[in-house]
């Protein structure tokens, strides 16, 4: 099995356990069993989500795996981490860490983001989108290496399992410049990954 086949293995794991968390975190089994329960469960599931995300001087941090698509090398497996902070309820700020590698390249995108939160209606509080822009540096080391800035742009979905533990889905266009030698090099670098946040 060579690095080609483990990188989609991975990649369709994740997004196949991220689809089962959601589908568990829905079912009848993790839900309330009458309507009364229903009733008085509601109020207290968005209560928590609210209370503990939506909350200023609030840190969360997390990470995600998928792949990092029009690199220099073409397709990598992507992994991502970030720490957020909370200034309000509904923007946070902090550090994303990007990382790509294929066979032949290993690339590092180091940016600060920032995330403006929109609670999804009829979820109880616990799903919400995060749009999210930010600007750092991009390194890459195909062929030559070379290092250039790097605006991230996109959308994210968070899903709360729980009091602490959320799933999350997010999409990135990474623009660059980065230019490794020998006509490769990147300019949009869109990124798909699935994850955790805590």
């Amino acid at each position: 099995m060579n690095a080609r086949h483990i990188r989609h293995l991975v990649g369709w794991g994740t997004l196949g356990a991220f689809l089962c968390g959601v589908a568990w975190a829905q079912s009848p089994a993790t839900q309330a069993t009458g309507p009364a329960q229903a009733a008085s469960k509601e109020p207290e599931a968005s209560d928590w989500y609210a209370g503990r995300e939506l909350q200023t001087g609030r840190w969360t941090g997390g990470g995600s795996i998928g792949f990092l698509g029009s690199t220099p090398d073409g397709t990598a497996l992507g992994t991502n981490a970030q720490v957020e902070y909370f200034v309000n309820d509904r923007v946070s700020v902090g550090p994303l860490l990007q990382v790509g590698v294929t066979d032949d390249m290993s690339l590092i995108g180091l940016s600060g983001q920032g995330k403006y939160w929109i609670d999804l209606p009829g979820t109880g509080g616990r799903g919400r989108v995060a749009l999210q822009s930010g600007v750092g540096f991009a390194h890459a080391d195909f062929r030559r290496d070379d290092t250039s800035w790097l605006v991230p742009v996109g959308i994210g979905y968070d899903y709360a399992l729980n009091d602490s533990i959320d799933l999350t889905g997010t999409f990135l266009l990474n623009f660059t410049n980065l230019h490794t030698g020998g006509g490769s090099g990147a300019d949009v670098m869109p990124g798909l990954t699935f994850g955790m946040r805590f």
